[in-house]
């Protein structure tokens, strides 16, 4: 079972951190889920990795139901706003204040707000592992029609998201709903391939330059979303530190494809047992 930490941004936002304790820590993550994703959702894997002797602290995205910013129209944000806000608050308001060293791993979205933060020196952990997460630029896509497909969407995003008020992503199928902003800066991100934050003083594609920490990067075969060379794109951003890259084979699932969203739930040991084996190679710095 998860300890629930109820945590207040700076602007006011409530949400939650769960905390999964196992009973005796050999290590610490803080956990950023996908855009859309309730944390419950990887209750599983948060439990499976619990069994390993991970302590893990999973963040609630703000527009999700157990937050205080469920009304799209009402309520705005970006990726800024996780990063300067929302993992602060995680940081400050949690046990894991108390934590000397930590590991975060993020999943699609949150693997670009995980490399983003610790460059700036908003989050400072031993490492960083991302999982399924890739640059969004048509480029990134296998195949003409599937570049094609990609340059179209998200300018046609943008354009429902103004019509609509916020992103309707829960009738569409994909991400959930989404504020303006949010949907502004994925366009600006596919459009450009780097990141051109809004409502920050603060250059977050510049930060990726001063990544100085470990960091694994996995790609997980089937995906449709994100690809490998997608996930190879977003590698080629991060410096000083030159990432690890894994393409995680079906083969470790059974010979399954794995889904974008769906992996945390397909197969966990599967997965953990590549990020610890990684971990293990790459020791906390005394």
């Amino acid at each position: 079972m998860a300890t629930e930490h109820p945590i207040t941004a700076p602007d006011g936002t409530r949400t939650v951190v769960d905390e999964y304790e196992p009973a005796e820590a050999r290590a610490t993550v803080l956990f950023l889920p996908a855009l859309g994703v309730p944390i419950g959702y990887y209750r599983p894997f948060f439990e499976t990795a619990a069994g390993r002797g991970i302590r893990v602290f999973g963040l609630e995205m703000r527009g999700r139901p157990r937050t205080s910013t469920t009304d799209m129209r009402r309520h705005d944000w970006g990726y800024a706003t996780l990063i300067e806000q929302d993992i602060p608050a995680a940081l400050a308001q949690t046990p894991l204040a108390e934590v000397d060293r930590f590991t975060v791993v993020g999943h699609s979205l949150g693997g670009l707000l995980a490399l983003a933060a610790t460059g700036a020196g908003i989050l400072r952990p031993e490492r960083v592992i991302t999982a399924a997460s890739g640059a969004a630029h048509h480029t990134s896509r296998d195949g003409w029609l599937a570049q094609l497909q990609r340059r179209w969407v998200t300018p046609w995003a943008l354009l429902v998201t103004h019509a609509w008020g916020y992103f309707p992503g829960h009738r569409l199928g994909f991400g959930d709903r989404q504020p303006k902003t949010m949907i502004g800066d994925w366009h600006r991100e596919a459009k450009l391939n780097r990141f051109v934050l809004a409502g920050t003083d603060t250059d977050y594609e510049e930060a990726l330059h001063h990544v100085e920490v470990p960091v694994l990067q996995l790609s997980f075969e089937g995906d449709t979303l994100v690809s490998s060379r997608a996930v190879d794109m977003l590698a080629e951003r991060v410096s000083p530190t030159v990432p690890d890259r894994v393409h995680v084979l079906a083969a470790a699932n059974g010979g399954a494809p794995w889904d974008h969203v769906r992996w945390p739930r397909q197969n966990a040991d599967a997965v953990l047992d590549v990020m610890q084996e990684w971990s293990r190679e790459h020791p906390a710095r005394v």
